[in-house]
């Protein structure tokens, strides 16, 4: 009877121990996401989605994309504007992709420029987190 309750409390320790980890690599992997993206396109990215929004604007979708830890489904990244926004715009979407590393000022990981684009379909699914000047920001439920 010794030895059973020896094994199980073995078995909830490997488990306790097990779960732990699995927590931990995921949490590592979320981090190195964003840590993925090449740093040239996520500001192409910021600029291309809120050149116009000053720099405010730009560190809440830097966050956003940090956030969400990909490019994937980001319009500004293709934006054509981008390449004739001048020097000034980029320099300030590198600052703000910098800050964005330790400045989360939102948990949003999707956003949409509501004024010009109206709400979303997608919104059903997801919770506002954050909004400033043209644009909202969302988070699954």
């Amino acid at each position: 009877m010794k030895s059973i309750v020896i094994l199980l409390t073995a078995i909830g320790l490997g488990l306790a121990c097990l779960v732990l980890l699995m927590f931990l690599v995921l949490l590592m992997f979320d981090v190195a996401r964003a840590d993925e993206i090449p740093d040239a396109l996520a500001v192409r990215a910021i600029i291309g989605e809120a050149g116009n929004q000053g720099y405010h604007g730009m560190l809440a979708v830097a966050v956003g994309i940090r956030n969400r830890g990909t490019l994937k489904g980001v319009y500004g990244v293709k934006a054509k504007h981008v390449d004739h926004e001048p020097k000034w715009v980029w320099e300030m979407a590198r600052k703000a992709w910098a800050e964005s590393k330790t400045n989360r000022i939102h948990s949003g990981t999707h956003w949409e420029n509501t004024k010009a684009f109206g709400t979303p379909y997608w919104v059903k699914g997801m919770v506002l987190v954050y909004e400033y000047k043209d644009h909202r920001f969302y988070r699954t439920k």
